[in-house]
């Protein structure tokens, strides 16, 4: 049985610069998941929930320790302590796998444009030549 799923939409996918940190984590899983749109911080993605069935994103599944649950949380800027104040909050999600977490934007989102392809890593392939080393 799974320890902590989680799912990531972002620079933590297979092939982007942070996935380092889920290479010894077991991939469940790869699907769309509904409710949630994704936005363009430049070199990294946001999302936020659609509080409905509309908008969907591309995700990974992972089965991760409690370990790599919080160097998660550390790289995603989200403290249990004070989510109100986090970069990201983690949040329960339903997956074909279980309960599970994701990791949504806590900040205004400005004039950050909507992706309503949902995919990040496509979209990384062929929009940013240079990924940093931020979040999701």
């Amino acid at each position: 049985m799974p320890k902590n799923i989680v799912a990531v939409y972002g620079t933590l996918r297979e092939g982007l610069n942070n996935h380092e940190l889920l290479a010894d984590c077991k991939r469940i899983g790869l699907g769309w998941l509904t409710g949630f749109r994704m936005h363009n911080l430049g070199e990294v993605p946001a999302i936020t929930s659609t509080h409905d069935e509309s908008g969907r994103i591309r995700v990974e599944w992972y089965d991760v320790s409690d370990e790599i649950l919080a160097s998660l949380d550390q790289l995603e800027g989200y403290d249990p302590k004070t989510p109100e104040s986090s970069l990201y909050i983690r949040k329960r999600v339903f997956s074909p796998y279980g309960r599970g977490w994701i990791y949504v934007y806590n900040q205004p989102l400005d004039h950050a444009p909507y992706m309503e392809a949902g995919d990040w890593e496509r979209y990384s392939r062929t929009a940013i030549p240079h990924q940093g080393t931020q979040s999701v």
